[in-house]
């Protein structure tokens, strides 16, 4: 593939990345290459396709400041003085769409609030403003009425237009950002335990991408360091090749809990694992090659297990990757005065703030360490990629890990505003936190297929009349919904305590809750003719009700949620989104009749009907869960 890129745009210079995909039959460019192998891109490769126009062209066609509700906040700020004001959604109870808190801007001029919330009213109600109906004063808010059936004609009209654009924004059109995630550790099964950074950090892939960014997934898994002198040792003592090749990743882990139950009462196992992890660090022929077993079976299971999920993360590289570039890293820190030789032979950087503690980069041994390596990455990804941020998906608990990283790479000239720890909580079981080193974990596969199993079941007795292949596939993407959404629903600092129960319910506040409502939208459409309901330009869009209101304003939001949930690195916002948006659409459904309302109503409703199915699934995409036509 690499070679046809090259040859086509040495063809034609000014060629982009759509003509490019076109001509080449690849529906993804970027995915097309495929960067899951431990080689690197070639250089040659990065530096043309990067020189290339990186949006498709529905993406890039679309300027995202021409959103009717962006477009009416911009004209609402243009035609006030005083910065900075904030618009949101309007009381419950208040005869208003949105609302300007005015508080904080009166106390800095000296003024009752009130007043200056008058007083902006008044300016706003003066400008004629396109959408803007009517505006009033309550508690110090200045309040906005919109003209719902124009404000509504646009929002209906920008959603059938954009179809699965709809939400998308141009921020990050010739950007790149770095996401690191999932980075599981070799020889050790894939838990719940992965399941956050996995799951949340291929949102925030998507998230960004749908702002037009060139969001590059990066899997730093864990294929060295000391633990696999742990488990080399522990093979040489007591590993059988025969059940290795039977069940390789259960039979490293049981090898890896025995090694620390052992070293429990004999604290020379430690050592010699250390001595070990040296020699394989030396080169030595044979434990590099069981070394590399290990890893190859560690990644043909992680593999089946993103496979499973959705997941598909472009550049996995080891930290072994960057082994010949560790010395590079710390002789950098070195002659920057950053770091400093230790008596011991260590080298370590010291931190004028008090509250970071000695970061070590080489152990007295002249061992590398986790810290090392991440510096060398990080100094690698800037160098090849050049990315507007890079984001670490990692758990809360390394919180000072990054802080003492990102100081390092700020000393050493890099921009610390490039770096950014996305922190989840932990996931623990009811007796307690999980732990690989006693074998107290709950396997991510078994999870999945648990998840499966259970959906079919509710299946089987909801839709007697599928056939097997249908109730599988149904199975399948509520099963594995269920699951994403269980974690992607919650803030992301929070811990989590594990509950089967609760990570495979399939109603409430849950995966299979949306995909229904999405089901249920597109069953009305099918029975009015299966038309996609646009409302015409020549006609009017007519609203009766405030359900049908609520509506509108909820789709007219989504393209901010969007953005804020990637600007924030929170996936979790826009599960609660599609919750609020589905609970307005079953009671707008259960409360105005569609099929059965009068023809210019009855249009209307049925655009409603469309944007809203057309939302839902925009936003699950988003959260990685598959919608369904019919359930």
């Amino acid at each position: 593939m690499y070679k046809e890129i090259l040859e086509a745009i040495e063809k034609d210079p000014s060629i982009d990345v759509f003509t490019l995909e076109q001509q080449l039959g690849a529906k993804d460019i970027e995915k097309t290459l495929e960067l899951k192998s431990k080689s690197l891109i070639p250089k040659e490769v990065i530096e043309k396709i990067s020189n290339l126009r990186t949006q498709r062209a529905e993406r890039s066609s679309y300027d995202g400041a021409g959103y009717p509700l962006e477009k009416a906040k911009k004209a609402i700020f243009q035609c006030l003085e005083v910065r900075p004001l904030n618009i949101e959604v309007a009381s419950a109870g208040v005869d208003a769409d949105f609302a300007i808190p005015c508080f904080a801007a009166a106390k800095a001029k000296g003024v009752n609030s009130n007043k200056f919330a008058s007083e902006i009213a008044e300016t706003i109600s003066k400008s004629n403003i396109s959408y803007v109906k009517s505006t009033s004063v309550s508690g110090g808010y200045a309040n906005i009425k919109f003209d719902m059936e124009k404000f509504g004609d646009e929002v209906l009209m920008s959603v059938a237009d954009l179809r699965d654009w709809y939400g998308a924004g141009s921020d990050g059109i010739d950007k790149s950002v770095i996401i690191e995630y999932s980075s599981p550790n070799a020889a050790k099964p894939m838990s719940v335990g992965h399941l956050r950074s996995t799951i949340i950090g291929a949102a925030i892939q998507r998230l960004y991408e749908f702002q037009g960014y060139k969001a590059i997934g990066i899997n730093h898994f864990g294929d060295y360091g000391t633990q696999f002198g742990k488990l080399l040792f522990a093979f040489t003592e007591w590993g059988d090749e025969n059940e290795l090749k039977k069940d390789p990743i259960k039979t490293m882990l049981k090898l890896y809990v025995r090694f620390h139950e052992e070293a429990k009462n004999n604290e020379e196992l430690e050592e010699k694992a250390r001595e070990i992890f040296k020699k394989l660090e030396s080169g030595d022929p044979e434990l590099i090659k069981k070394w590399a077993e290990f890893c190859e079976i560690s990644m043909r299971d992680f593999e089946k297990i993103y496979q499973m999920l959705g997941v598909k993360i472009d550049l996995t590289l080891g930290e072994s990757f960057y082994e010949k570039q560790l010395d590079e890293a710390i002789n950098a820190c070195l002659e920057r005065k950053i770091a400093v030789n230790n008596d011991d032979g260590s080298v370590a950087v010291n931190f004028s703030d008090e509250s970071l503690p000695s970061y070590l980069l080489r152990k007295k041994d002249g061992s590398s360490l986790y810290a090392t390596r991440d510096i060398a990455a990080a100094r690698f990804r800037i160098k090849t990629f050049d990315p507007e941020k890079i984001i670490y998906v990692v758990g809360s608990e390394q919180a000072l890990h990054f802080r003492q990283i990102f100081k390092t790479l700020g000393l050493l000239e890099y921009d610390e505003r490039k770096f950014s720890h996305a922190a989840f909580g932990m996931v623990s079981l009811p007796e307690g936190k999980m732990s690989t080193r006693e074998g107290r974990v709950v396997f991510l596969e078994d999870l999945i297929s648990e998840a499966k199993v259970r959906a079919k079941n509710i299946v089987e007795q909801k839709n007697h009349e599928l056939s097997g292949e249908e109730k599988d596939k149904i199975a399948e993407a509520v099963g594995i919904g269920a699951v994403i959404y269980s974690d992607l629903s919650q803030s992301m600092g929070k811990n989590i305590v594990f509950s089967w129960d609760k990570a495979l319910s399939l109603e409430g506040d849950s995966a299979p809750y949306l995909q229904y409502t999405y089901a249920r939208a597109k069953s009305i459409l099918r029975k009015a003719g299966g038309k996609e309901f646009a409302p015409a330009t020549d006609e009017k869009t007519t609203i009766t009700t405030e359900r049908e209101k609520n509506l509108i304003l909820l789709i007219a939001r989504f393209p901010d949620i969007s953005k804020q949930a990637a600007i924030f690195s929170a996936p979790h916002s826009i599960a609660e989104y599609l919750n609020d948006l589905a609970q307005a659409f079953n009671r707008f459904y259960a409360q105005d009749p569609v099929l059965d309302a009068d023809l210019g109503i009855k249009n209307t409703r049925l655009a409603i009907v469309y944007a809203t199915a057309q939302v839902v699934k925009n936003g699950l995409t988003l959260l990685g869960i598959k919608t369904l036509e019919r359930m």
